[in-house]
């Protein structure tokens, strides 16, 4: 699922987790936050990347990291 919010802004539904990508200045950042009191929150919940899909692919590979 994908939420549009802006189109330097938005947000990933990925196993539970919110994913907030937002355009910075060089690149990406994205923030990783659990959406249930259940799940364990991350001990490094962002991301920093120049590209947007190396920053998603990072942010997917730290919640499967924590979830298993």
């Amino acid at each position: 699922m994908l939420e549009t919010i802006s189109a330097t802004k938005f947000t990933l539904l990925y196993s539970g987790y919110e994913i907030e990508m937002t355009r910075m200045r060089l690149g990406w950042r994205a923030g990783i936050h659990p959406r249930s009191a259940d799940l364990p929150i991350l001990r490094s919940s962002e991301v920093f990347a120049y590209e947007q899909d190396v920053a998603v692919v990072e942010a997917k590979r730290r919640v499967d990291g924590a979830l298993h």
